[in-house]
């Protein structure tokens, strides 16, 4: 548990950075969009690179099947949160926009385990988890620039 709770630290202290960066590479190719799209080719390069030489079986690219169409939104949603972290922490502040940001981001988990969404058991929103995105909620509001 303990080690699997130091990823998500680790891979929430790189998400500001990444943003940083795409925000300082945005400003050299003048465009977020291009600055993205470079962010995200060389993760997809890195990911399919890693999967080949990790994976024991073979990568298999699955068919499209409209009754879980829902399955190919990643690329919409990384777009979404890539360019976010790309123009608006200059326009607020990094720790509002992620402190926003992660409030957004424990809403929808919440969403998501009280309904076991995604093959989950269902965790019901009880008081003790409503009482603690609320104080997030209050902690981005004291954060604020």
């Amino acid at each position: 548990f303990f080690m699997w709770l130091l990823v998500a630290i680790l891979a929430g202290v790189c998400q500001p950075v990444q943003g940083g960066d795409n925000s300082q590479l945005r400003a050299k190719v003048n465009s977020p969009f291009l600055s993205g799209s470079i962010s995200n080719f060389i993760g997809a390069i890195i990911m399919l690179t890693v999967g080949l030489l990790v994976q024991k079986e073979p990568l298999t690219f699955p068919k499209f099947e409209w009754n879980q169409w829902w399955i190919w939104t990643g690329g919409i949603l990384s777009f979404m949160i890539v360019i976010a972290t790309i123009i608006i922490p200059g326009k607020i502040s990094y720790t509002t926009f992620f402190g926003a940001f992660i409030t957004g981001q424990l809403i929808m988990a919440t969403v998501i385990d009280a309904f076991g969404l995604f093959g989950g058991e269902p965790v019901p929103l009880d008081f003790k988890r409503a009482i603690g995105i609320l104080l997030l909620i209050v902690g981005v509001l004291l954060v604020k620039k």
